[in-house]
């Protein structure tokens, strides 16, 4: 049967089950209906298996029965040879069709009277995104920039990741997100898949590390690669689930599943191992088991490699001494960064006109189209990572290190290329004038976030932010060095002017940002600290300095200026959009916060303002709910994306945003490089419009997806070293604070960050209920209760690694003395 034949079938079995007008139909009234020849009827009743599997049917079968189950019973015992020898004769279902349904007046009529529903059932392609909970999101192109929800069940077997096509079960409703349900994958995402090997009855069985996707795979036997109950391993899908490729049988007619056993294909997807990556135990799985289960890259491709190698590490003279660019090595720049980063993006320089009260500010950020061309194997694998990912150990460049450490990092004390963005600022913090242009830059100091720090705070004299601070502003004074960094801050004195000047330009952009609604959220950050033999050694919280700040601000003031020169340039462009949340999370936002007697009017969508937001952060600041209602904030937003179209930053309170600055790890900004450099160089182009115009939907898709992939691996991580940490900590007891409240248990943050969960059933001296209004957890006997901000003392109860969960239970009180 071909193809097209069966689409043509499938379209006409879909309109019968929608003619309002024609009785439901099982299977043997629809086969005789359609007039299919008795020796046809097998693959009939294939062909109304896979519809049901891809969700375009919902009739009967037999009596009280699903037709897919009926379809397997009939099925059951053919062979493979059998169904690819069973074919439609082309004459006998397509002059049947055609002649029944010409003479059909219901059919006319059907077509005629419910064409407002065929509209509502359209088809739509896009990238289906799944939850942990088992519900879904398919981002379409970005003509459509909703995503389209899918609820749990509606998925088919999609796995997180593939392209598919939808339909349309319920339009988008005034604030409410369209419905649709899978209904076919084009494309799978996901080839191979890692995870823990465990032996039950049937066989071995192998638990994705990835909870996206379904749990357990079947392990084929002859497939399993000796590994053994316990180990890690990877493989490759062999079938994704479903009737047909379930009940598949071996290239001889042999079924791969032990006579008298129950077949877990009928319900499981299968796979084969292809490489035992070891005893969950070992060191180093864990951190190779995040990034197989997540598909991250490892090495580069031997062209790609190839090509980084050919690449020279020092800039010819002929750029130098190109008039094409600015040469702004005379002036004072710096960069700052963490004290072991290496791939350094952006560099600064500012000047300051006392008698004109002016502050003139350069934003350099590195040139990297000056080496990765569009096409090259370079730039292609670029595209295809879209991010560099950032482990906990380990970094997974996007670009080859040859350029991301080498001669595109703005490194101290040698010559590079840049694309500069010049900002001209009053003591207001108004943007008077801006340029941008392509430079070359001689850093003249690599400074760290925590050495910047200790020099402000010393000027300052509140050096407050801990011990490790405390050291640093020390070491300014004795000429020492830093014991953590082996850094001499000392030899940041000579540009104490220029850090002083930056702090005031930095202080008065993100006023301005914030007195306009811009969300300021202050989060502190945990830091894994290894010792010399890769073991964690100590896991601090860390909060956000002064020097992250200055970096922050004046990385989002070249970024609102780049896109707003283009926004009205009127061409082709990437832009980073961050829409309003959903009214109605903002409507349950607003209850929430009414408990601890905060008013976030939620009247209408008009209503939405990032303004009320940072309103309600500047209220809550430094209270005991302040972490947690800034998370419940944060998670109440939308996810930013790319796009082509310039939406409003939400988050940032902007109309024009994009990502300009990091083009060594980011692949938009390098993207949004190579047409900056066209436009200033070139006259306006019809065909590189249209290029552009054809490429950038892409783009920003690829570029979300692979952002939102490298974003959950660092989460997953960090998550599992956290937990690694607390397993040597089993049955000590921590002090910490209550950091949330659900109606399964109290979620505990400690002081280094970590946080965990005591389960309401582990409070054995009284039966606990949560109660949503008031967002507190109370003792049906005795009243006690337990409130978010509360402190309280835990004892580390148990560590899940897999799921990376930690539970606490109350620590038992000392006796008073």
């Amino acid at each position: 049967m071909r193809e097209e034949q069966k689409e043509k079938l499938k379209k006409i079995i879909v309109d019968i089950e929608k003619d309002s007008s024609l009785p439901k139909m099982k299977e043997k009234e629809l086969i005789h209906f359609l007039g299919i020849p008795k020796e046809e009827k097998k693959n009939f009743t294939a062909l109304l298996e896979e519809m049901v599997e891809e969700g375009l049917l919902s009739f009967t079968g037999k009596e009280g029965q699903d037709p897919s189950r009926s379809a397997k019973a009939k099925k059951k015992g053919s062979s493979s040879k059998e169904m690819e020898t069973l074919k439609f004769s082309s004459g006998a279902v397509e002059k049947r069709d055609t002649a029944r349904f010409a003479s059909d007046t219901r059919y006319e009529s059907k077509n005629t009277v419910h064409a407002p529903s065929e509209k509502k059932d359209r088809s739509l392609k896009g990238v289906y995104s799944k939850a942990k909970k088992g519900f879904g999101f398919v981002s379409l192109s970005e003509k459509e920039l909703d995503d389209i929800y899918i609820p749990k069940g509606l998925e088919g077997n999609a796995m997180d990741g593939d392209t598919v096509q939808i339909l349309i079960t319920r339009e988008k409703q005034g604030d409410s997100s369209a419905e649709g349900k899978i209904v076919k994958v084009m494309k799978r995402a996901v080839t191979e898949v890692l995870g823990l090997v465990k032996e039950r009855r049937e066989g071995l069985f192998l638990y994705p590390d990835n909870v996206k996707l379904p749990s357990p795979f079947y392990i084929q036997p002859g497939k399993t690669g000796g590994a053994l109950p316990g180990d890690k391993v990877m493989a490759k899908i062999l079938s994704y689930g479903g009737v047909q490729k379930e009940e598949r049988r071996g290239s001889r007619g042999h079924s791969p599943i032990p006579r008298g056993k129950k077949s877990p294909l009928l319900s499981y997807p299968v796979c084969g191992v292809t490489e035992v990556l070891g005893a969950s135990t070992e060191p180093g799985v864990d951190v190779l088991s995040v990034i197989r289960a997540f598909s991250l890259p490892e090495d580069f491709p031997e062209e790609v490699k190839i090509e980084a190698e050919s690449i020279s590490q020092e800039v010819p003279e002929s750029i130098l001494n190109s008039k094409a660019r600015r040469d702004f090595r005379a002036l004072t720049t710096i960069t700052i960064d963490g004290e072991d980063a290496k791939d350094l993006d952006d560099a600064i320089s500012l000047e300051y006109f006392p008698e004109k009260k002016l502050y003139r500010l350069y934003v350099h950020i590195a040139d990297v189209t000056e080496y990765v061309k569009e096409g090259s194997s370079l730039d292609l694998e670029a595209l295809e990572r879209g991010t560099s990912v950032y482990l906990t150990d380990r970094v997974i460049p996007m670009l080859p290190r040859e350029l991301s450490n080498g001669i595109c990092s703005l490194h101290e004390g040698v010559d590079r290329l840049t694309l500069s963005c010049i900002m001209d600022y009053n003591e207001r913090g108004e943007q008077l004038s801006h340029e941008i242009c392509p430079g070359i830059i001689c850093s003249n100091k690599r400074m760290s976030y925590t050495g910047v720090t200790a020099v402000l705070e010393k000027e300052s004299g509140t050096a407050t932010l801990g011990a490790e601070n405390s050291a640093s502003v020390a070491s300014l004074d004795t000429g020492k060095r830093n014991e953590e960094t082996a850094e001499d801050y000392s030899s940041y004195l000579p540009f104490k002017d220029l850090l002083l000047h930056m702090r005031e330009l930095s202080r008065l952009l993100r006023h301005k940002r914030v007195e306009r609604g811009g969300l300021d959220f202050d989060f502190p950050e945990s830091k894994i600290i290894f010792n010399e033999k890769g073991q964690i050694a100590e896991i601090r919280s860390v909060i956000r300095e002064e020097s992250h700040k200055i970096i922050e601000d004046f990385m989002l003031a070249a970024n609102e200026t780049v896109a707003e020169e283009y926004y009205w340039r009127d061409i082709p462009f990437l832009y980073r959009v961050h829409e309003r949340p959903d009214f109605d999370k903002w409507q349950e936002l607003s209850r929430i916060l009414s408990n601890f007697s905060i008013l976030l009017r939620a009247k209408d969508p008009d209503s939405i303002r990032p303004k009320a937001l940072q309103g309600i952060l500047e209220t809550i600041k430094g209270k005991e709910e302040e972490m947690m209602l800034s998370n419940l904030i944060l998670r109440s937003l939308k996810q930013a994306k790319y796009s082509v179209e310039c939406g409003e930053h939400f988050g940032l309170a902007s109309k024009y945003y994009t990502h300009f600055t990091s083009p060594i790890r980011r692949y938009p900004d390098l993207q949004i490089h190579r047409i900056i450099k066209e436009n200033l160089f070139s006259q306006e182009n019809e065909k590189r419009f249209a290029h552009y115009s054809r490429i950038l939907p892409d783009v920003a898709m690829q570029s979300s997806l692979r952002e939102r992939r490298a974003d959950e691996a660092e989460r997953d991580c960090m998550k599992l070293k956290k937990c690694q940490y607390m397993k040597n900590f089993l049955g000590e007891s921590f002090p910490g604070t209550i950091s949330g409240l659900t109606e399964y248990g109290i979620y505990v943050t400690l002081e280094n960050g970590i946080e965990g969960m005591i389960p309401l059933r582990m409070l054995n001296d009284d039966y606990f209920v949560f109660i949503e209004k008031e967002l507190i957890a109370r003792g049906e006997r005795s009243g006690k209760t337990f409130r978010i901000g509360d402190s309280m003392s835990v004892l580390v109860y148990a560590v899940d690694t897999l799921s990376r969960t930690i539970d606490f239970v109350p620590a038992p009180e000392l006796p008073e003395e």
